[in-house]
């Protein structure tokens, strides 16, 4: 009988530390590899879509950093998203800034972003990148064991898939508000594509708070405040670590400057999810 509780205690531990590792939201190893090579055919008409499809919303914050500029050249060119993609190739690094961008609005895979990113930052900024990466991640791994005690196998499986994504995204976007805070000033054009991607990952990232939002409105009690609700459902450590690594990558991103700021802010104006992540900054205790 003991054999057996042992057996059956050692199997959870197991199972539960196969639950843990994805929470980092991406693959464990972080150093460099290869990035795949985008053809044309599938880079350039994507890309053209994406800026159609974001140019209204960065346009503004745009504007604002380069006083009009890029509404003027956009007017008197008659230009659309591929135009601007054929003027973001002629540029310096143009054709990284739009594989940066394809990444972001077609993978689901954090690391693959930041090999991405790496083409495009310096050295100094990408470490710093690197070393948010390895506070997050090191926020859900650091007590392994630990958590593996904790977590009951038949533990919320829906609402964990979603802190993993929340995970994942809020990197994706970090990542995102970090390239466009370092495009050089000569770069015109891969601005509009850097600041579409920002967009994107903004929206991801805001569906998937309103998919965690969901699980409050239909599960819970509504004099129950979402903020409570929230330190309710992430007092098991591994959902804790879940969503502090989350905060991190947000708040990060919300003090790379006033245009990601405001790129930012207004993707999440237009889901309505700004209510929602408030409670989650203020959980942690993080003044964005």
């Amino acid at each position: 009988m003991k054999r057996f509780l042992a057996t059956k205690r050692l199997t959870e531990k197991l199972v539960c530390l196969i639950l843990i590792i994805p929470l980092s939201g991406c693959n464990l190893n972080w150093n460099r590899s290869e990035v795949p090579k985008v053809s044309d055919r599938d880079l350039l008409p994507t890309m053209s879509r994406v800026i159609d499809e974001q140019l209204e919303v960065v346009l503004p914050y745009l504007d604002e950093e380069l006083s009009g500029e890029v509404s003027r050249a956009l007017r008197s060119m008659e230009m659309d998203g591929r135009a601007v993609v054929d003027s973001t190739l002629l540029e310096q690094s143009g054709r990284d800034y739009l594989e940066f961008g394809y990444a972001v609005a077609t993978t689901e895979d954090a690391r693959m972003v930041v090999d991405y990113a790496r083409t495009l930052l310096p050295a100094d900024e990408f470490s710093v990148l690197e070393g948010k990466l390895s506070e997050a991640r090191s926020l859900m791994l650091a007590k392994g064991d630990e958590m593996a005690r904790a977590l009951p196998p038949h533990q919320r499986p829906a609402f964990m898939k979603d802190m993993q994504k929340l995970v994942t995204r809020t990197i994706v976007l970090l990542v995102a508000g970090i390239v466009y805070a370092c495009i050089p000033n000569l770069v015109f054009w891969g601005k509009i594509t850097a600041a579409a991607a920002i967009a994107i990952a903004a929206g991801i990232v805001a569906t998937t708070i309103m998919s965690i939002w969901r699980y409050y409105e239909f599960d819970m009690d509504k004099d129950v405040a979402f903020e409570d609700w929230l330190k309710s459902v992430t007092t098991e450590p591994e959902t804790a670590y879940a969503l502090a690594a989350s905060v991190i990558a947000m708040g990060a991103t919300l003090k790379r400057g006033p245009i990601v700021t405001g790129i930012i802010l207004g993707i999440f104006a237009i889901y309505n999810v700004i209510d929602m992540v408030k409670p989650m900054l203020k959980t942690y205790n993080f003044n964005a």
